[in-house]
């Protein structure tokens, strides 16, 4: 989709953008099947120096965003600079961590990149880019799982389905982003004239629904479950339609929908998330019934006890300071070195320093997305991900989830009129 009146650096961008769900698909099925071609990395590195070149050759505004990017990227350069001379960190470890924030950056970058080129990108349809991302994700974890190939969601159980997706919960957050954008799109489609447009969306979303069932994470079946229950009841007591036939279609509809769902589609559903309800009631007797742990997915054990290796660093206090890193955590803590949880990571990996630039970053963008008169869909979705990223983690420092949250700071940064 070549846009003729915008710069060709924003058009590469916008093929980057495209083509990112199929070089996740593919990522996956090599890393599945057990070719080591790191195409995800390769990927992920282009698009970085993509954009550190196209914002290096462009022009810096004075203003409190730059400073605030200039720092971030700085800090936390410099952090990973002193990380690698007081913890003492191999070539090795330090080429691991280098892609740790290589992943991190692009959150950053990309929203910045739209500021530099506002008026240009005022001209993409962002809304449509996310809907061809959402249809993308869509085929490539449906078609594999009607021809019966693909893997399980979690290894050695019967629970999900991830297709040849390599990370469970990056996948997991990019369907409950594109269930989103859909319903949204559907939501205004069904108020307007009706064509195929909206054929297609109510199609989208359905895939969007069935594919959060089939990945089967606990987060995302209940967020899909809650967007159709939204969006049901938007259609028959909110929206307003342009003809009463529009409306008793809609009705009629969603008396046959909810009709089927009683009818055949619990048992369907139920046969889909078997495997889940399975591993969860397993996992509950496990723990001994700690609900805590449990809903977690034993995530408030790892903190506990990664607090404890981190408090215990010979290193201390710069650690505190200056964080762990990411390798240093993994090699000498083992599983106890990822939390899963953002925050926690990036205060156990960054230390308080990096911490603060973080809150920093995600306050100016948090006070953009909610001014007067400038929220919209994307403020919603930067707290949906924002959440995920507190409870579920694997936002902040996965590509694909940070290339999700680079967009929607983005899309805020675009509502700005000026």
């Amino acid at each position: 989709m070549m846009i003729k009146t915008v710069p060709i650096h924003v058009n590469i961008f916008i093929f980057f953008i495209w083509i990112f769900p199929v070089t996740d698909f593919l990522n996956g099925f090599f890393l599945t099947s057990g070719y080591a071609i790191p195409i995800g990395i390769l990927y992920r590195f282009c698009f970085f120096f993509f954009l550190i070149c196209v914002i290096a050759s462009g022009l810096f505004a004075k203003s409190k965003f730059t400073w605030l990017i200039l720092f971030f990227i700085v800090g936390n350069f410099s952090i990973f600079l002193i990380q690698g001379i007081v913890l003492q960190n191999s070539l090795d470890w330090l080429a691991k961590d280098a892609l740790v924030f290589v992943k991190y950056f692009l959150w950053a970058l990309i929203p910045y990149y739209f500021a530099q080129h506002k008026k240009s990108f005022k001209q993409v349809n962002l809304n449509a880019l996310f809907l061809w991302i959402s249809f993308l994700f869509t085929i490539e974890l449906i078609v594999p799982y009607f021809l019966g190939i693909g893997y399980k969601t979690y290894d050695h159980s019967d629970a999900g389905y991830k297709g040849f997706f390599f990370a469970n919960n990056d996948t997991s957050l990019a369907f409950i982003v594109s269930i989103t954008f859909t319903a949204r799109a559907l939501l205004a489609a069904l108020q307007k004239t009706w064509n195929l447009r909206v054929l297609f969306l109510t199609v989208l979303l359905f895939g969007n629904l069935f594919s959060l069932l089939l990945l089967g994470t606990k987060t995302g079946i209940l967020y899909g479950i809650l967007v159709y229950v939204f969006s049901l009841f938007y259609l028959l007591f909110k929206a307003t339609y342009e003809t009463v036939l529009h409306k008793i279609s809609i009705w009629l509809i969603s008396l046959f929908s909810c009709s089927w769902i009683v009818l055949f589609g619990f048992r369907y559903m139920a046969e889909l998330v078997q495997g889940t309800y399975e591993r969860i009631i397993y996992f509950y007797y496990l723990y001994d019934g700690n609900l805590i742990r449990l809903l977690t997915s034993s995530r408030s054990h790892f903190l506990e006890n990664g607090w404890q290796y981190f408090l215990s660093d010979p290193h201390m206090p710069l650690t505190l300071l200056f964080g762990q890193g990411f390798e240093y955590r993994l090699e000498h803590f083992e599983r106890l070195g990822l939390i899963e949880m953002d925050f926690f990571d990036a205060f156990f990996g960054l230390g308080f320093l990096g911490v603060l630039l973080l809150f920093l970053l995600l306050g100016y963008f948090a006070f953009k997305a909610f001014q007067p008169g400038k929220r919209s869909i994307y403020s919603f979705v930067f707290v949906v991900i924002i959440v995920y990223s507190f409870f579920a983690g694997h936002v902040l420092f996965s590509a694909l989830s940070s290339t999700f949250l680079g967009l929607v700071c983005g899309g805020i940064i675009l509502q700005e009129r000026k």
